[in-house]
């Protein structure tokens, strides 16, 4: 019916079956998913049970434009100028239609012929980051070989915010920007956030190893003498303040006006006087495999997480880039299906939602 009488444009009703009716994924992008034919023949099975139902407000006319551009892009928006392009997130964590829509505005600003771009979320519905939505990694519990497929197949999606433009600049607005959406972020050549925003890394909590290269993308482009705080991030999963995390891990922390006006010089070519730190594409040397004053764990599973963690900042810190993004995949891989991933946080709620 809302469909039939366009009430919304396609976002927004996906949003309001997402965040209202509570489905995961939108409802619209779980029929996308579907195809239009099975989606129609679901609810028309459902009719044969109760015929009353099908007698009102069903139009599976609407879903003969599935195929139309409106459909494909409901949480990733794209537009440009002719020489800047703005990337906008409309979902606070990151799944698999997300990656998905990213790729095909990556493709289409890059067709565009833009050479600049702004990631940001979208103002509206993502006003938070909060990382990778959990429950896409439900497959990987049983299936390690899925683990690291999702981990590689997500990794390269960041990587090309590195390599797809000859600028790009990752733009944190909200209050927080934590995990995945985190790792995806700092791909981008430069990272500019308001000052109040905090950066986490709450991987070790849950636990599961960083699988969007959160192992060694960040020590690539941070100096040797700042490891020790990407180290302590990854084991405590405490976050840190934007204002406090510039210079290694954001470029610049700002009141919002400010920020905005140097993510625009940025991506614009105007004088911004931000130097970009490169990413080092060698195998890197002196890795801490610890830091002074660690908490204790909480509890054995977090340890188990925090020996894997280093593990995989180990292995992946030395060997090259090119190398490194099937070795960290490989780590995460691995320990979805660990006791230890099992018995946390994402292992309680893929069983309570899977083994029902």
């Amino acid at each position: 019916l809302l469909l039939h009488e366009k009430r919304a444009h396609l976002s927004l009703l996906n949003a309001i079956g997402e965040l209202c009716a509570q489905f995961r994924p939108g409802i619209l992008a779980a029929i996308r998913n579907l195809g239009a034919e099975q989606a129609i023949e679901t609810v028309e099975q459902y009719h044969q049970r109760d015929r009353q139902a099908g007698s009102s407000c069903w139009f599976p006319d609407t879903f003969a434009a599935i195929g139309q551009p409106s459909w494909q892009q409901l949480y990733v928006n794209a537009e440009h100028d002719g020489k800047v392009g703005v990337i906008s997130i409309g979902r606070e964590s990151y799944n698999a239609h997300v990656d998905a829509e990213l790729n095909r505005a990556i493709d289409w600003l890059v067709a565009a012929g833009i050479q600049s771009a702004i990631v940001t979320g979208d103002f509206h519905l993502s006003t938070q980051m909060v990382g990778a939505d959990t429950s896409d990694f439900y497959p990987a519990m049983e299936n390690q070989e899925f683990g690291t497929r999702l981990s590689s197949d997500w990794s390269r999606t960041a990587r090309r915010l590195e390599t797809a433009f000859r600028t790009s600049v990752a733009f944190v607005h909200g209050k927080r920007c934590l995990g995945g959406c985190l790792e995806l972020l700092v791909h981008c050549h430069y990272l500019v956030a308001v000052e109040d925003a905090q950066f986490g890394m709450p991987e070790v909590t849950l636990p599961v190893v960083p699988g969007m290269e959160g192992c060694h993308w960040t020590f690539r482009k941070a100096a040797k003498s700042d490891w020790p705080k990407l180290v302590q991030m990854l084991l405590t999963g405490r976050p840190v303040r934007a204002t406090e995390a510039q210079g290694w891990l954001c470029d610049l922390a700002a009141p919002l006006e400010q920020a905005l006006a140097t993510a625009w010089q940025v991506a614009s070519g105007g004088d911004h006087r931000l130097s970009r730190r490169k990413v080092e594409t060698g195998a890197l040397q002196g890795v801490p495999a610890a830091v002074a004053g660690l908490p204790a764990a909480d509890g054995q599973a977090q340890e188990t997480a925090r020996q894997a963690i280093m593990a995989a900042v180990q292995a992946s810190c030395s060997v090259p880039l090119a190398d490194a993004l099937a070795v960290q995949a490989r780590h995460s891989g691995a320990f979805m299906v660990t006791e230890a991933c099992l018995g946390g946080v994402v292992g309680a709620d893929f069983q309570k939602t899977m083994k029902v």
